[in-house]
This record gives structure tokens, C-alpha cells and sequence, in this order.
């Protein structure tokens, strides 16, 4: 691929915006990204049951949907190949699923794209394109308006959504949608243990950005010095000040998948303070349903798709109206339900609504 092509200059655009979001969050201090990569031409047929992920996050950031979903597909006997601006080698990650520079990822029968700026290489990867679209991209602060979205939802030859807010849009460019929310993988959280400390403890863990409120959660804590409040996932694109003078509470940083469920074994009630905005109106916490699946009982703000989860999650969208919520959670016996909620919505069964929709859409991946 020569300089100054219009898929070196694609490529470039994906590598530089996933170092934006992704890599200035993980990496350490002085780190720096890798030098560009490119994508050699290839005449070859694509190889069967085989899929590429042109995907939103590096493997090794932060464990949710875009992991999970490729280990399903593994798991049903595709190879997985991972594309990664980042990675210098090829790596395996799981049975089935390797993560490789984006020159050696070879040409296959599926491609699923995760961010608009993939859109102009993924074509050359596949015949059937899938876009999986998590959030509403634009609505990123990190993001610039453009057409590159619409145009890949009217290219695409199934559109994948994770909520009703997105599907609308959808709706609108393409020809088929077709809405996947957001799971969990149940037992990886079911066996987390009540708390028991001292103090009560609120707890909230993810990315903790532009998008979450902190003033909200400094108000709650002023209001009652007597609880903690955990709060798990890097502050990177956050204002964390407000919480410089409180001492209740805790800023852990970024952890591990693995680690999570130790984090919420110290959490009394689980809280998702995020500011209400086109992002967030769009949005399906995968978070949810691991608290759910967790047992704890949650409080949030009102957007869409959680309060579609009422009364199994309560609603709040003050200080007052969280605190309020808040103390009759602490007192909430409801965990077995919660649990049997999660149940259903495993990553496993997400994949098989998405395994329908692909055998309806492109005729292929067949249910066995």
C-alpha cells in the first residue's frame, strides 16, 4: 500500500483516533503509540468461517462487548482474527481468537466493523459486512461530525444495534437493523459476595469521562460523610476535582475484568451517575447487567434503556433523589431476582439472537 492512498490515509484516520480514545487511558506515562502500519492487497478468496473485528478498543483495554462477542463467535467454532493498530505481532488471545497487526489480518467471510472510520477497509477484507454500532459515535467529544456513519450503515449488509435510540437512527441509512443489547457473563459475577464492611459503600466502576457526573457523586458524598463511595475506571476526560477535599471517596483507576468482581464484592449498592445527553440517552451499560448479575442493587439515572429495567433498577436524577433510593437499597432483599434477570441476558444468548439475524441477512452462520 503506497503513502498518501486513500486506504493508507484510512488507515491512519483509524490509527489516530483509536490513540485518542483508547491508548492516552492505558498506557503508561511516556508511552508511545506504535508507527503506522499498512495493509497489504490480497487476491485471495476469503477464508471460510472465518471472521475479522475492525474493532472500537485494543483487545487488552477495557473487557466488554467487542471481547465478548468474538469469543462467541469462537466458541462456535469460527477463527477469530482481532485487528489491532497497536499490537507488533500476532498473539493468541482465547482458543480460536488472535489479535494481529492490521497488514497481517487476512481476508474473510465476515467482517464486523465497530467504528465508522473502518468503513473503507472493510470491504477489502470481506464480502459481508457487518456494523456493529455500540453508542452513538458522534456524540463523543472526541469525535468530529462527518458521513462517514451513514455511509457505512447504508453500505453494510446488517446493521446491529444496541438500543432503541440507536435503532431509530439506524433505521433511517439502512436497509437491515436489527437490535443486540448489551449482556454479561453470568458467571463470572454470580458468585461475587455481599458486602460486609464497616461502612456502607456506593459503588460504581467503568469509564469515568466527560459523561459522568461527578458533581452529582460530590454532592452525595458531602451529603453523607457516613457512606463511601468506590468509584472504578479511569478518570481520563473526567473533571475530578470536586472530589479533591473527600475523603469518602475513592478513585481505584482502571482494573482488570478479572478483578471486578472483587471490586463489587465492597460495594452495598452499585450507582450509574452519568449526565443526561445524546450519548448517554443512546447508550446499553453493559455494566447494568453485571450489577445485576452481581446481586447488588442499583441506582441510575434515568436514560432509556435502564429505566426500561425498573423496578428491577432504581431511578434517581438528583442528590436528594439518590440518596433517597440509595437508603431503601441498602435494605433491598431482591438479589435472587436480580440474579434470575441476568440470567437471561447472557453474552451467549445475544449471540444467538445476533446468529439468527446473520442467517436471515447474509445466509450464513446457520444455527446448528
Amino acid at each position: 500500500m503506497r503513502k498518501g492512498t486513500w486506504l493508507w490515509r484510512a488507515v491512519q484516520r483509524v490509527r489516530n483516533w483509536q490513540y485518542r480514545r483508547a491508548w492516552a487511558a492505558r498506557a503508561p506515562a511516556g508511552a508511545r503509540p506504535a508507527p503506522p502500519l499498512s495493509i497489504v492487497p490480497r487476491d485471495a478468496a476469503p477464508e471460510p468461517k472465518t471472521v475479522v473485528c475492525l474493532p472500537i478498543i485494543e483487545w487488552d483495554f477495557r473487557f466488554q462487548r467487542p471481547q465478548q462477542l468474538m469469543l462467541q463467535f469462537a466458541k462456535h467454532g469460527w477463527r477469530v482474527f482481532y485487528a489491532s493498530t497497536a499490537a507488533r505481532k500476532t498473539t493468541e488471545k482465547a482458543p480460536n481468537v488472535l489479535e494481529m497487526p492490521l497488514h497481517a489480518v487476512p481476508r474473510a467471510e465476515l467482517v464486523v466493523v465497530q467504528h465508522p472510520r473502518w468503513a473503507s477497509i472493510a470491504r477489502e477484507l470481506a464480502g459481508c459486512v457487518v456494523y456493529d454500532c455500540m453508542d452513538d459515535i458522534s456524540a463523543f467529544t472526541t469525535e468530529s461530525r462527518n458521513d462517514a456513519e451513514r455511509l457505512l450503515m447504508a453500505d453494510a449488509d446488517l446493521v446491529v444495534v444496541t438500543s432503541s435510540r440507536l435503532e431509530q437512527a439506524a433505521r433511517r441509512y439502512a436497509n437491515r437493523v436489527v437490535l443486540v443489547r448489551n449482556g454479561c457473563d453470568y458467571e463470572h459475577f454470580v458468585k461475587t459476595p455481599r458486602a460486609n464492611g464497616a461502612r456502607k459503600v456506593a459503588g460504581y466502576y467503568g469509564a469515568i469521562s466527560d459523561w459522568f457526573d461527578v458533581e452529582l457523586v460530590a454532592q452525595l458524598a458531602r451529603r453523607r460523610p457516613d457512606w463511601d463511595f468506590l468509584l472504578v475506571g479511569s478518570t481520563y476526560g473526567a473533571d475530578v476535582l470536586p472530589f479533591g477535599d473527600l475523603p469518602n471517596v475513592e478513585l481505584a483507576g482502571e482494573q482488570p475484568y478479572a478483578d471486578l468482581p472483587r471490586w463489587l464484592a465492597r460495594m452495598d449498592v452499585c450507582i450509574i451517575p452519568f449526565k443526561r445527553g445524546p450519548l448517554t440517552e443512546a447508550t446499553n451499560p453493559v455494566k447494568v447487567y453485571e450489577m445485576l448479575a452481581a446481586g447488588r442493587p442499583v441506582v441510575s439515572v434515568p436514560i432509556p434503556e435502564v429505566a426500561a429495567l425498573a423496578p428491577l433498577v432504581r431511578l434517581a436524577s438528583d442528590a436528594g433523589e439518590f440518596e433517597r433510593e440509595i437508603v431503601a437499597a441498602f435494605s433491598d432483599d431482591a438479589a435472587e431476582e436480580r440474579q434470575a434477570f441476568a440470567r437471561s441476558q447472557t453474552w451467549e444468548k445475544r449471540f444467538e439472537e445476533l446468529r439468527t439475524a446473520m442467517a436471515s441477512a447474509l445466509h450464513i452462520l446457520l444455527p446448528s
